[in-house]
């Protein structure tokens, strides 16, 4: 009984699936079929088939921050790097041979004009000015006689001078130990910081050995070099100013000191000093980046240096016009902070793309993100700009979307991209990456 009945149960479970496949199989069949008869884009369409090129589906906006063309002063710099140094600073040694019997002050110790810093043993020093003392009386008692025989004329002129000899020689001799009693007091030659002890506790010094170096931080100097061709644009009181890396984005201001008066002839540049403010954060030997302003315009057209596309050679920036973005080669002028100076190229009140612009061409659809764009044009960024690099030319080797084309670029060309990239503020990694993905490095190889 059980084996007459499973054997149907079975059949009917393997027709079951049989027929369910060859339904599907039809179905797929025949809605390939039917979507192969209707053209792309109309009801029952396939969805994979109407994203495609010529599709009708519109692209996709690419999401922008934008920033106003405005009009505000702007200056030029010359742009350098310098090494913070003191302008008083000074090593004191000893002067006499004698063992330390005081500490006074430790490094980092702020000190007053004249103020003592250590003692040397002076036993022996104070008991030759008792002798020099009692050497002088003596000497001023013979002196006191002599001086009532030759008004009674009971001396004579040669004895006479050999006492006035003997007196100033006494006196000197006084004198000269006096001072030298003074050499055992270190004192502070002017008011400043203890940058070094050289010497310690009972330590015999020498003639000559240095013991501490004071420094005196504000102001600061900052000497610098300047080509010889910028020398009519300098003069002393002049404004500039210093970025350090331990406080970035903050501006420290100096002024020109000094201008050497002679070019060296090895270099072709002119020593130039400036006096920085140090704000009480500065140290001599601080490694600085120097901008000495040489020109003001008041009124230019200026955008966030953020603006600048990295994917161009030129210099070109994005305007949006509308609900797309329109590709502009620009004259750049002054380059300042955050914003460079437009000559030519946009027009005051238009908004430029200053984030997202290196993924557009001239016609791609955007969305702009209100509000955005003044905020990042007024983020801090790298202060190094000066006069900047000129507009390149643009006769280089170009994509189809407009883009420069790094793989058919010269040597020359391709070193030019890089500088232009490394003042825009990419690092060495990223131009390397950013080139190398274009094919750049294979067309730098040795073949």
């Amino acid at each position: 009984m059980f084996e007459k009945r499973q054997i149907p149960m079975i059949f009917w479970a393997t027709a079951l699936v049989s027929t369910s496949w060859l339904a599907c199989s039809r179905g797929d069949s025949e809605g390939q079929q039917g979507d192969a008869g209707r053209p792309s884009g109309q009801p029952g369409a396939s969805s994979s088939h109407s994203g495609g090129p010529g599709g009708g589906r519109p692209a996709a906006a690419v999401p922008v921050e934008v920033a106003k063309v405005e009009r505000r002063s702007i200056s030029s710099y010359i742009e350098t790097n310098g090494i913070l140094e003191a302008e008083n600073e000074v090593d004191l040694v000893a002067r006499i041979t004698a063992p330390v019997v005081d500490l006074k002050v430790e490094e980092g110790m702020q000190v007053d004009k004249g103020q003592i810093l250590a003692r040397l043993d002076d036993s022996e020093l104070r008991a030759q000015v008792e002798i020099s003392r009692a050497t002088l009386q003596e000497a001023e008692q013979v002196f006191g006689r002599a001086e009532s025989l030759k008004e009674n004329q009971l001396i004579s002129p040669e004895e006479y001078d050999q006492v006035v000899t003997r007196l100033d020689t006494a006196r000197a001799q006084s004198e000269s130990d006096r001072i030298q009693l003074g050499y055992t007091e270190i004192r502070a030659p002017f008011a400043g910081l203890v940058v070094t002890r050289h010497i310690h506790y009972a330590e015999q010094v020498n003639a000559g050995m240095p013991l501490f170096r004071i420094s005196d931080f504000n102001p600061l100097l900052c000497p610098i070099q300047i080509p010889e061709r910028d020398i009519p644009k300098v003069e002393v009181g002049q404004p500039a100013y210093l970025t350090l890396e331990a406080w970035p984005g903050e501006r420290f201001p100096a002024k020109v000191l000094r201008v050497r008066p002679v070019v060296d002839s090895a270099t072709g540049t002119v020593r130039v000093t400036l006096e920085v403010e140090t704000r009480g954060r500065l140290r001599p030997g601080m490694f600085a980046r120097a901008f000495v302003q040489t020109e003001t315009r008041s009124g230019a057209m200026v955008v966030p240096r953020s603006a600048l596309s990295l994917e161009s050679i030129g210099d070109t920036v994005y305007v949006a016009e509308g609900d797309t973005a329109s590709r502009r080669e620009v004259q750049l002028g002054f380059k300042e902070g955050d914003f460079v100076e437009v000559l030519s190229g946009v027009s005051e009140g238009e908004e430029i793309v200053v984030v997202g612009q290196d993924g557009l061409s001239d016609g791609t659809p955007i969305q702009i993100l209100s509000g955005l764009g003044e905020d990042n044009a007024s983020k801090p960024q790298d202060a190094a700009s000066g006069a900047g690099l000129q507009s390149a030319s643009d006769n280089i080797p170009r994509g189809p979307e407009g883009r420069p084309d790094f793989s058919q670029m010269t040597p020359e060309q391709l070193e030019r991209a890089k500088e232009i990239m490394r003042t825009r503020g990419l690092s060495e990694e990223q131009i390397e990456e950013r080139i190398g993905g274009a094919g750049g490095q294979a067309a730098q190889k040795p073949k």
